[in-house]
């Protein structure tokens, strides 16, 4: 159920935050996608992930790469200004992906793998009220890889959406899946 953006958020800081567990260490990537009205990438630059630091105009900054999941707070984020987003892009997604491994692992063998959003005042603000919060060991434990959150460009602003649309070949199927041939 899509719910709309309070008005007064113009920044957005999309949080990845792990706990892979006593048994397992493993590395979880964040990575967005900026959409077309055909909900298709324009190009390798609509793509923001470890690879690719900032989208077009810089409306989207990704943290950095945390590959421990050991870090005190979130470990991953993306970083987005609303008002930067070009005219033509209606939506931005949010996915959770393991990384590239021999192992192959679901979301449940971890202890925690939240996924959250909040307004905040500017790129270097943590926030401290998330609007979105998700666990993916509980809420979506059998999958590897997934579409998570949706911002939607609407009338009058944004919304947003859990969607949790899994992708069982990781970051290059939702690559293809949003019209992206990229190496990642």
């Amino acid at each position: 159920m899509k719910t709309p953006l309070e008005k007064n958020i113009k920044n957005i800081r999309v949080g990845l935050n792990w706990t892979s567990g006593r048994e397992y260490s493993f590395d979880l990537d964040l990575s967005a996608f900026l959409l077309d009205e055909k909900d298709l990438a324009r190009s390798d630059e609509d793509l923001v992930f470890y690879n690719n630091h900032a989208s077009v105009n810089d409306a989207l900054l990704f943290s950095g790469d945390d590959r421990s999941g050991m870090v005190d707070g979130t470990n991953e984020s993306i970083f987005v200004d609303l008002e930067k987003i070009p005219e033509n892009i209606h939506k931005a997604v949010f996915c959770v992906t393991f990384d590239d491994t021999e192992e192959e692992y679901i979301f449940g063998e971890a202890e925690s793998i939240v996924l959250s959003a909040c307004g905040v005042a500017d790129q270097f603000d943590k926030g401290d009220s998330s609007f979105f919060s998700v666990d993916l060991a509980k809420h979506c434990p059998q999958s590897s890889a997934m579409a998570v959150l949706e911002l939607t460009r609407c009338d009058d602003g944004w919304e947003y959406d859990m969607i949790c649309d899994s992708a069982d070949f990781g970051l290059l199927e939702l690559c293809s899946r949003y019209g992206l041939a990229a190496e990642v």
